[in-house]
């Protein structure tokens, strides 16, 4: 039956079917809750590992916690007084939220009973640091948006293609009730890695994509607990998901349904309903469903059309693929390895061309570690040599659009594994050269006439390039390592994740990266030449400053001003104290002045335990809003750079870090200590092997003597 034939009497049946929903699921919460009591005691702890939040689409729209079984009776007792049975829109909207949240206390239940879905390997909770790593893919683009499929497909192989296509267009699937067992039967690789989140067997599992979207708007957007309009808001207008509903409609899918268009959230279903709201259409065709579910909710698909025997999508980049999963592995120190990106004259490239020089993939003994040298030679009249290594780290991000590809470094650190499924298909090493090859003319082609990929697995051959490619290396590292802010007539920006933070501004300059770590001054540089103001990379024009020990410009600050929508007046680039620059939460790292050791910490979001600070990177993450004096979000490089925190003490401010950051920047940390004129300090700064509190810092500081005792106050 067409949508247009709607009636009076079908819209309230469809109305009153949300209202009993929502009266079923909070006596199924009720019933919960008395078994939980019964067994744990009503003084029993609830709430979810992992996040600031504790139950967040309640505490989102109310403002209000709930940290014992006992506080759980009262938040039904007041679902229930919301529910009105009067058939009307208003009503069963209402109703939905009603269900959302009594589905959210069931599953906070059953998450603190242990009990986990029986049928398939479910994550359940969604935890807020991979919420914030979401939120930098989302930003990047790496995913366009997220489906929340609840219910059940008609047939195993109708929820798989669906699955597939979403994730081949670049959206995350979040799966809820019967649909679990299905896409597991169909052997679809599930978890973060691959984009297809399991949630639970049960409907009421749709409550963590619920409260995912709302923790966006409280983590990105600026928004604080309580205020339920602007969250509301935010959910409608930032965040790109859309709930397809599978299957049969009862009661309690209709009200769960109203809730994700109550919360902002347009809802597709493959059964007819009546069309009562301009974010609830009707699909049976399944050919079609994703196609529509984009089109209701505005996301642009972002689909590589390659011809490959493994799914490619940038959806797929952040797997792993481990050595168990292996077929074969080239670099990551077990082999030479190198990555090199050439400009070249136009006659000298032949467009399209991929060749292997040595062994293919099935002439090369399974599970061993092989010499591979990757050289893609480009050329165009829009290129340049400054672009070179702009391209050169795109390969890390296409090598991982590969379903049975994985890569991690770059240049001659880079290690690559295929696994045993990919090479099973058919996946050879042209592939890789057809995957480069695609994702550069596709996304540079106005700068790219030509590419062509050859792929070195002679191991002869890759060490004699090996050797010229870290000649060129070097060159490229001493030109942007010797170019200071002083230097460069502009700054440039990025303003990405304005689609969640609508007044951050990353200010990019030769000495500051952005601070997600994703963009230096020669990828913002790049990116304003390829999109022009267009883009988020806008050109400033540096000037005098107004402040050269703090990194004050009026020219940066009338930007700032303008672009954070009058949010943010003025700016510092080297301080923490006073005007710091905004933090959007996609940042790598959080630096935190306490005055109680009078030194920096800092967390990184890689570091997922207890710092001094008495706060985990999720927790510390969630109250940095916007522009904060004395803490700040930055990328990990920035903490080596010659105008980290400058007006403040720079490097020498810093007291505690977790061992792997400190780690992983061991070599140039201890050439920026020597240049500091502190060589000793990568010793005295302090991480979780040896100091666990702010009291036991303050006393590791002084027993080292730590340059940070002879520093001022920042207070003062």
């Amino acid at each position: 039956m067409p949508c247009q034939n709607d009636s009076k009497r079908e819209a309230d049946d469809v109305f009153t079917q949300a209202v009993e929903g929502a009266v079923k699921t909070l006596n199924l919460a009720e019933e919960m809750l008395s078994k939980a009591v019964k067994g744990l005691g009503s003084d029993f702890d609830i709430g979810y590992t992992g996040t600031a939040y504790n139950l967040p689409t309640y505490y989102g729209l109310t403002g209000k916690r709930a940290e014992k079984l006992r506080d759980l009776h009262h938040i039904i007792e007041g679902l229930r007084s919301c529910i009105k049975p009067q058939p009307s829109l208003e009503n069963a909207l209402e109703a939905g939220l009603t269900a959302l949240i009594a589905s959210e206390v069931i599953e906070v239940i059953g998450h603190t009973r242990r009990i986990v879905p029986s049928t398939a390997p479910s994550l359940g909770f969604i935890q807020d640091h991979t919420l914030r790593e979401l939120g930098v893919k989302l930003v990047s683009g790496a995913v366009v948006g997220i489906a929340v499929i609840l219910g059940k497909a008609p047939e195993v192989e109708t929820a798989r293609k669906i699955c597939e296509e979403l994730r081949a267009k670049g959206l995350l699937c979040l799966l809820s009730g019967p649909v679990v067992e299905q896409v597991f039967k169909a052997e679809v690789k599930l978890g973060p890695d691959y984009l297809t989140v399991p949630l639970g067997d049960r409907l009421t599992s749709i409550a963590h994509a619920a409260n995912l979207a709302v923790r966006v708007a409280l983590s990105f957007g600026g928004v604080k607990p309580g205020e339920k309009e602007k969250v509301l808001e935010y959910v409608k207008l930032k965040v790109p998901v859309v709930v397809i509903s599978l299957g049969p409609l009862d009661e309690t899918t209709v009200s769960l349904g109203f809730g994700a268009i109550a919360l902002g959230i347009p809802l597709l279903s493959d059964q007819w309903v009546p069309r009562v709201s301009d974010v609830l259409a009707y699909e049976p065709d399944y050919g079609r469903v994703v196609d529509k579910a984009c089109e209701i909710r505005g996301i642009k698909a972002r689909k590589v059309d390659v011809a490959l025997p493994i799914g490619f999508s940038p959806a797929f980049e952040g797997k792993r693929v481990r050595k168990e999963q292996m077929y074969v592995e080239f670099g990551g120190g077990r082999a030479p390895y190198f990555e090199l990106i050439l400009a070249r004259g136009l006659d000298e490239v032949e467009d399209g061309k991929v060749r292997v020089i040595g062994a293919e993939l099935d002439a090369l003994p399974e599970g061993g570690a092989y010499p591979l040298g990757v050289l893609v030679e480009v050329a165009g009249h829009g290129m340049e040599k400054d672009y070179e290594p702009v391209l050169e780290r795109r390969i890390h991000e296409i090598i991982n659009y590969g379903e049975e590809t994985w890569h991690i470094a770059q240049r001659d650190a880079g290690w690559l594994r295929i696994t045993k499924e990919g090479f099973r298909k058919g996946f050879r090493l042209h592939h890789l050269g057809l995957m480069i090859y695609t994702a550069l003319r596709r996304d540079y082609g106005e700068i790219l006439d030509k590419v062509q990929v050859t792929l070195l697995s002679d191991e002869e051959k890759v060490v004699e390039m090996l050797e010229t490619a870290r000649r060129i290396y070097a060159s490229r590292d001493t030109r942007l390592m010797n170019l200071t802010d002083e230097q460069v007539e502009e700054f440039y920006s990025c303003l990405l994740c304005q689609s969640f933070a609508s007044n951050h501004v990353c200010i990019i300059t030769p000495e500051r990266d952005g601070l997600c770590g994703a963009q230096n001054y020669l990828d913002a540089k790049t990116g304003y030449r390829l999109q022009g103001a267009a883009g988020p990379n806008r050109l400033i024009k540096k000037g005098e400053p107004l402040n050269a020990l703090k990194g004050e410009w009026k020219s940066v600050n009338d930007f700032v001003n303008k672009e954070s929508h009058m949010a943010v007046p003025r700016v510092h680039l080297y301080s923490i104290i006073g005007y710091p620059t905004t933090s959007c939460g996609c940042f790598e790292c959080i630096s935190v002045y306490m005055p109680d050791c009078n030194g920096l910490i800092i967390l990184s979001r890689d570091y997922p335990g207890e710092t001094p600070l008495g706060m985990r990177f999720s927790t510390q993450a969630g109250i940095i809003r916007g522009q904060t004096p004395g803490m700040l979000g930055h990328s990990k490089r920035w903490i080596v750079s010659r105008k980290f925190f400058r007006a403040d003490g720079g490097i020498k401010r810093i007291v505690w870090m977790p061992h792997e950051l400190k780690g992983s920047l061991k070599q140039d940390f201890k050439r920026r200590c020597v240049e500091e004129g502190v060589p000793n300090l990568y010793d005295k700064v302090a991480d979780e092997t040896v100091v666990k509190t702010l009291d036991d810092l303050t006393a590791w500081i002084r027993r080292v003597h730590h340059p940070v005792l002879e520093l001022p106050s920042l207070m003062s």
